[in-house]
């Protein structure tokens, strides 16, 4: 009976399956080359491939996909000041590190003219509930980044602004905000004195209590009638 019992308790373990969680990754570039992530090339605190490029200073960028390669339905739009780049990444970006590459470059709030603030906003998120980390990067370390806004709520970063080191990601250069859900809507202060607002991009990251496979269920559903035979 005991031996009965340590059998059917491993057999549910392994049909316990759920579904993966998954994570929907944007990079913003000025469109050069070693600035964009390959579909296999991995980066991020979250650290996942199939991230979704951007080119430009503002734009569309429709049916992202998600870290597994498969189309999310959702979309980001994004506007800022222009772009620019942390020179300190090339080598390394020219070497094909994620992290470098994501760095390199990024929406700024400053082309020349009047500053103006970065806006992303992101819609179709299939997730119930999600966590956002969001980059930033510069090309003058000191001071710090502007405040982002982000679904209403206030959030800063912690330190001074950090040009690339490998690893880069830190509480100098990325935020995480956690609970929440529905569109996706970032709004990053422009610059104020040495204070900036430039965004290198940013991962949505499903939190979505998972729930069972059908497999899983079928599984189970058969072993509870094993089990109910046996008695």
């Amino acid at each position: 009976m005991i031996k009965n019992k340590i059998i059917t308790a491993g057999a549910l373990a392994a049909l316990a399956v759920t579904t993966n969680a998954a994570t929907t990754s944007v990079n913003f570039t000025e469109g050069a080359a070693n600035q964009q992530l390959i579909a296999t090339t991995i980066a991020g605190l979250d650290a996942q491939s199939n991230w979704n490029n951007t080119t430009g200073q503002s734009g569309t960028l429709a049916a992202l996909n998600d870290s597994d390669g498969n189309a999310t339905g959702a979309s980001v739009t994004w506007s800022s000041g222009g772009t620019w780049r942390d020179g300190v990444a090339t080598a390394d970006a020219n070497a094909d590190v994620g992290d470098a590459q994501l760095a390199h470059g990024y929406l700024d709030d400053h082309s020349g003219g009047t500053p103006q603030e970065v806006v992303i906003g992101v819609t179709g998120i299939s997730y119930t509930t999600y966590s956002l980390i969001l980059y930033y990067s510069t090309d003058t370390d000191g001071d710090e980044y502007g405040a982002a806004l982000v679904n209403g709520g206030s959030y800063n970063t912690t330190g001074t602004k950090s040009r690339y080191v490998n690893p880069n990601w830190n509480a100098t250069n990325s935020f995480t905000v956690t609970g929440l859900s529905g569109d996706l809507n970032i709004e990053v202060s422009p610059r104020a004195g040495a204070t900036r607002g430039s965004v290198a991009g940013f991962q949505i990251v499903d939190t979505t209590i998972p729930e069972p496979s059908s497999t899983a269920l079928l599984g189970l559903g058969g072993l509870a009638l094993i089990m109910r035979r046996k008695k």
